[in-house]
Order: structure tokens, then sequence, then C-alpha cells
């Protein structure tokens, strides 16, 4: 049990606990998308066509892999609602229906990448800069075969709380994607020097060891021993599936409504040159590297409402809630001081382009705003989920980015609508106006829900009080 009662809790318990969950998530988080930073960085020393031809393969699977997420994300909640229930038949039972959402999934995940091929050869990119994203996207249909069972087994560990086995997985695969970068990227210990096509091989290498290790850690750890979650295996069961479903399919939309709104401009600026799309990589990458912190809080919320809720303790829910709040917009400005102090040496650190240069380092003064307003909105996104409820939050992201964000973004990037069109500029500001947004509007969400659940179980406590006296 991850959690206590309310009574003489304080915010410092309350925080330590919060971190003690959230710290091996957001390390986890950060080592998956340090391996999208090497391989941008890796791209950035070939040269400015593999930069930008990387980014824009890496940003069509950024689509896809969300959607994956997302979904699976959907059995995270389920699991720890079992959890917290003290239900762990019901824990092996719902594993073992993710898996076999797992299935049809990767063939779905392999059709989305041929489609996302296809459309990078309808987009206006030199012939150099198609042929290798081509080549780069190509081993992705290894790679997404086993991306959803990867998730079906994480978002089980991370339904029950166990979340230090993600963390040192992910680590020792960053270590070896940096390994295997190096060897196939550039050429050593005897493998052919390979360009960009490599770090996507490295990346089907690395995928396979993050599912043999998941794999095996379920059938031998001794956390997961007891759970048995190979025993009895049980055929698919289309409720409990449609279960998965009806919450991860809100969820895959949620996130792909902030994210797709990210991945689609290296499309949408393609045409503006390698340059831009290489400042746009180096600048999204780092962001996203600090995004993994907001992010892992939220899944800890996700973990811990699910606890409370399962448990009915509401109380203790809102409570978590509003300490995870704090500790994130805390962090969200540290890391925005970082990204203005050291925006030169990342910027020089993954090109040698003085233009390339200038573009990424103005782009750092927005993602430092962007940081402080989406970490909010991200962690009550996460929150809500812990709760169960998908559907509202899914209509003020798509409401924030693509109804109010989108349109201004693309009105201040590419048209004179506002005056001399301000090119990628204009679409980072875009995301600091969705994610404010969407801010405002998850935590309006958030904070009636969270009041709900208290007072319903208030009245179902009066009513047993009544029932009894």
């Amino acid at each position: 049990m991850l959690f206590k009662n309310t009574h003489n809790s304080t915010f410092a318990n309350n925080a330590s606990a919060l971190w003690r969950l959230a710290g091996p998530l957001m390390l986890g988080q950060i080592a998956v998308v340090g391996m999208n930073v090497t391989d941008i960085y890796v791209a950035g020393q070939v040269s400015a066509d593999t930069l930008a031809a990387v980014q824009l393969g890496g940003s069509m699977w950024a689509m896809i892999n969300l959607v994956v997420i997302g979904i699976m994300i959907g059995n995270s909640p389920i699991i720890g609602n079992y959890w917290g229930a003290g239900k762990p038949h019901l824990v092996r039972f719902q594993f073992q229906q993710a898996l076999w959402l797992a299935v049809p999934m990767g063939i779905l995940v392999n059709c989305a990448i041929l489609c996302g091929i296809f459309i990078l050869g309808k987009l206006d990119i030199s012939a150099n800069v198609y042929d290798i994203g081509r080549s780069y996207m190509m081993p992705f249909l290894i790679t997404g075969l086993m991306f959803p069972a990867f998730f079906a087994f994480r978002s089980t560990f991370e339904g029950i709380g166990d979340t230090r086995p993600v963390m040192v997985f992910n680590a020792a695969a960053f270590l070896l994607n940096i390994v295997l970068d190096y060897a196939l990227v550039f050429g050593h210990f005897g493998f052919p020097a390979m360009g960009g096509e490599g770090a996507a091989w490295a990346t089907a290498t690395v995928m396979t060891f993050l599912l043999l290790c998941m794999a095996i850690y379920a059938q031998r750890s001794r956390t997961m021993r007891s759970l048995k979650l190979y025993h009895q295996f049980a055929r698919a069961k289309i409720s409990a599936i449609a279960n998965i479903l009806k919450l991860g399919v809100p969820i895959a939309l949620n996130i792909s409504a902030e994210m797709s709104f990210f991945a689609i401009i290296p499309l949408l600026v393609a045409h503006l040159g390698s340059g831009v799309l290489g400042a746009h990589a180096i600048a999204i990458n780092i962001d996203s590297l600090a995004f993994m912190v907001p992010l892992g809080m939220a899944q800890a919320l996700t973990i811990m409402v699910a606890h409370a809720e399962g448990s009915k303790n509401p109380k203790f829910a809102r409570q978590i809630c509003l300490v995870g709040y704090k500790l994130v917009f805390l962090l969200a400005l540290v890391m925005a001081a970082i990204k203005i102090i050291f925006r030169s040496d990342f910027a020089s650190a993954f090109s040698a382009d003085p233009n390339v240069q200038t573009i990424a380092m103005n782009l750092f003064f927005f993602a430092a705003l962007l940081g402080c307003v989406d970490c909010l909105q991200m962690c009550a996104s996460g929150a809500l989920r812990g709760y169960k409820d998908v559907r509202l939050p899914l209509l003020i992201q798509v409401t924030a980015f693509w109804g109010i964000a989108f349109p201004i973004a693309y009105s201040l990037a590419l048209t004179d609508f506002w005056g001399e069109p301000l090119g990628i500029y204009g679409f980072w500001a875009g995301m600091v106006i969705g994610a404010l947004c969407a801010g405002v509007g998850l935590m309006t969400r958030w904070n009636i829900v969270s009041r709900s659940r208290i007072q319903t179980a208030a009245n179902e406590q009066e009513v047993v009080s009544n029932g009894q006296g």
C-alpha cells in the first residue's frame, strides 16, 4: 500500500511518499527520452540533412507511439484499483488481458509506420532528406511490433507501484543505446557506418532488450512472484479488453492532443530548411527531457489516486495531488532557469552550424516558459486518470491545443495575419498558449472531481452511520 491515512499526515510525509514513487518514474522516463536525444545528437554530428531526417522520422514515430502509450496507460488505473482493493487475482487477470490487446496493436502500429513513410514522401523536402528519413523509419517496423507488449508489462508494474524496475531497465537501455548509436551511426567496433538508419537499428535492439527484461522480471522477481502473472493464463475476454480501451482511447487522444501538436511542427516547417528543423530538434529534445519530470509526477499521481480510490480514501487522493502540484511547479522553475542559463551550451553541443545555434538559443526562452505552464496541466491530467475521469479532460485538451492554440500558432508562424510571419517562433508561442489554456481547464476539472468524490464518500458514510443507528 503506497499511502497512509490522512490523520497526522504532513506535507513532508506526503511529499516523501510521492517522491519515492515519482522519482524512479522520472528517471526512467528521462532515460527513454535520453535515447531520442542521443539519436538527435549523433545525427547532428553526421550532417544537417541527417539531423532533419531523423527529426522528421522521429516526430512521426512519436505520434504513433503516443497513441500506444495512451491506450496501454488505461491498464494502469485499473490495475491500481484492484491492487488498492487487495485483489491480486484480478491484477493477474488484467495483466493477461493487456498482453492480449498488445498483439493486434503491434500490427496496427506497423500499418501506421508504413503510412508515415508514405507521408514523408509527400513533404516538401530534398531527395536526400527523404532517403535518410525513409531508411531511418524502416527498422521501426520491428520496434513497433514489440512496443505495445512492453507497455503491457510497464503499465502493470506501475499500477501496483513497483516503479524501480522500469527505472533500472530504462537506464540500462539508455546506456546500451549510446553504445549502439556510436557503433552503428559512425561505423565502429567492426560495424558499417549506417548514418541515420543506424540510430533506428539501435532503437530496435534496445526495445528487444527492454521487452526481455520486463518478461523475465515478471516471472522471477520477488515482488511479482506472488502475483503469478503467467499462471492460468486466461483467454482474451472482450469485456476486459474493452475496459482498457474505454479508459485508454480517451487517454491516448488526450496525450496526442498535446503531443501531436508538438510532433506536427517539423512537418509544417520542413519547407523552411534544415537549419530551422535542426534548431527545433535541439530545443524540443532538450525540452522533452525536462518534460519527463512533470510526466513522472503525473504518472505517480495516477497510481496514488487510483490506490486511494480503490481503498475508499478520496481525502488522501486530493491531499496528495496538492502536494504533487506544489512540488512539480518548484521543479519547473528550476528547469526553466537551467534552459535559459545553458541555452548556448545546449545549442553548440548539438550543432556546429551558427544559424542552427542562434535559432535554438532563441527557442529555449519559449521552452522555459512552456515548462512552467505545462507542468500543472500534465499533473492535473494524470490525477484525473487516477479518478478514471478521461472524457471531459480529452475535450479540454483538444479545445486548448487544436481549437484555440493551433489557429493562433499557424497564423503567427506561416501567415501575415498578425504581421510578418514568425516561422518556428510562432509555433512555439502556440505551444505555450495551448498548455496555459489546458492547464486552467484541467485544474478546474480536477478541483470539481476531487471535491465531488469527497462529498460522495461523506454521504455514503452518513448513510451507513444512520443505518447502524
